[in-house]
């Protein structure tokens, strides 16, 4: 053995020889010799005895001669008769073995030779002592006496070349995982995605010492397992997180709907749990800051009030009209309370298929639009008043199709406080003979009358009559000798609109220099 060698027993020692007693003896019968002649037969016959005993002797020292006694077992196997090489095949010493095979935890086999870490059995070595110890010149002692001998076979090879080899080795490069829960593909439900048990060594130096123990031991079929010390193992198994997967699941199916008129939002799934703190007992409370998250996301998308829009004008086509102040059309979701709803619809535990957003109002006046007009690209639709506050024209459309035509007045731009502001408005009231009464910012008072009076804003902005004007619309007169910001009609167009518009309607205003 080398220094670097490991030497073990692989059988118990102990060498035992045990003799067995004869069987028996047999008596001499005494008989008188009453004839000469008798005991010269007796001679003759014991001479022909010895002679035939004398050949037998050496046919059975020839026949032993390559064998072991009859009689002879050598750790616990029978082998008196045989050969040498017929005793190695039964105690399985003839043969070295070849090859050392470590199974990974998967199951991959990796294979190392035997003599490339100097691997040795004793056995055969141990067995050609006993074969040449053997007394075959009292061969036939194996026939009146058992011989029993052991030996230990011992393993020797070399420590520091096999955990080399070990360490070189390649024993697979898969990370060990934790089984996670998640959201599947389609993101309909939760699913858990199971452990990975890797096979990638995280302590070598573990490894190196369980192989060369068992090998030490005899054991050239290695199998590595989760005990060896050698892996990673997963922390989080599958059946950990069953049982959140189901009360996620359950919860998961909860939906709630706003409807926006043209479309819908469905609060559920991923961006529903954002909102949910589940418990261990399966319930759940609502995280109010993550609702009004969702809130604030759904105002942002869908909100219009105050807003520019794209419209198509009569005389001059494709243009953008700005906000402006006054201009109170448009969509405006109350944030505060809409939470607060969804909060309370959350709570309740129950999915609702279709509830409108909470919007702000004041009053009779709701900061919304008309609901069969709003559209994914427009919230005016195709009934509209239409005023072109440069060429002072106001047109009244219908499902698209053109009802009134006419000139109006506009607020006189020479005086800031008194100039008409571009943006859409609604029709949200009417009046019949209405006073009309204020001060402007620039203290212009007013005190005066009308029929009809159609009113588009919270400031006093209405599209009324003005018989004072004797007919005369049109033109320039808003420069120098305009309106205090109200729209001025004559006395039939006033009607018009006070008789067949309904209320709702946006009212679009703009000048030419408007942004494009």
């Amino acid at each position: 053995m080398t220094e670097n060698s490991t030497k073990t027993k692989k059988k118990p020692a102990a060498s035992v020889k045990k003799n067995s007693s004869a069987k028996g003896s047999s008596k001499n019968k005494k008989r008188k010799k009453k004839r000469n002649n008798i005991g010269i037969i007796c001679g003759t016959a014991a001479a022909a005895i010895v002679i035939v005993v004398g050949g037998g002797y050496f046919v059975g020292k020839a026949y032993y001669s390559n064998r072991f006694l009859s009689g002879t077992t050598v750790n616990g196997v029978d082998v008196g008769g045989k050969t040498f090489e017929q005793a190695c095949d039964l105690l399985g010493v003839n043969d070295m073995p070849y090859e050392l095979t470590v199974k990974t935890i998967d199951g991959t086999p990796v294979v190392f030779k035997t003599a490339d870490f100097d691997y040795r059995l004793s056995g055969k070595d141990e067995l050609q002592k006993i074969y040449d110890s053997v007394n075959r010149n009292t061969w036939f002692s194996g026939f009146i006496q058992n011989s029993t001998y052991s030996f230990d076979e011992d393993i020797t090879f070399d420590v520091e070349k096999l955990q080399k080899l070990v360490e070189k080795a390649s024993w697979g490069d898969v990370e060990t995982a934790n089984a996670k829960l998640g959201l599947n593909e389609d993101k309909t439900a939760y699913v858990i995605t199971p452990e990975v048990q890797g096979n990638k060594i995280t302590d070598m130096k573990k490894l190196e010492a369980y192989v060369t123990q068992s090998v030490a031991a005899g054991e050239l079929n290695v199998e590595l397992d989760k005990d060896t010390g050698c892996y990673s193992l997963p922390e989080v198994k599958s059946a950990d997180l069953e049982d959140d997967c189901k009360k996620r699941n359950d919860v998961f199916q909860l939906s709630i709907t706003y409807d926006f008129d043209y479309t819908t939002e469905t609060l559920t799934g991923e961006e529903l749990m954002k909102i949910i703190k589940l418990k261990d007992d399966g319930s759940y409370t609502v995280d109010r800051d993550k609702a009004m998250k969702y809130v604030e996301k759904l105002a942002k998308k869908y909100d219009t009030y105050n807003t520019k829009r794209k419209f198509h004008a009569t005389l001059q086509g494709d243009i953008i009209v700005p906000t402006s102040s006054d201009a109170k059309y448009g969509w405006w979701i109350d944030q505060e309370k809409t939470c607060d709803d969804l909060v309370d619809m959350l709570e309740k535990g129950e999915s609702v298929d279709k509830v409108d957003p909470i919007y702000y109002s004041n009053g009779y006046y709701d900061f919304t639009g008309v609901e069969s007009a709003r559209s994914k690209d427009d919230d005016i639709g195709d009934t509209y008043i239409e005023i072109d506050l440069t060429d002072q024209h106001l047109w009244y459309y219908e499902k698209g199709k053109k009802k009134l035509d006419t000139y109006i007045v506009s607020g006189q731009t020479t005086s800031e406080a008194r100039t008409t502001l571009p943006g859409v408005y609604k029709l949200w009231s009417k009046e019949t003979n209405k006073r009309m009464k204020d001060t402007n910012a620039d203290g212009d008072e007013w005190d005066t009358k009308c029929n009809f009076w159609n009113n588009v804003s919270l400031c006093g902005i209405g599209l009324h009559d003005s018989t004072w004007r004797n007919g005369y619309f049109g033109g320039d007169i808003y420069k120098y000798n305009g309106s205090h910001g109200c729209i001025n009609m004559s006395y039939d167009d006033a009607k018009y609109v006070y008789d067949n518009v309904p209320y709702g309607t946006p009212v679009v205003m703009y000048y030419k220099s408007a942004d494009k």
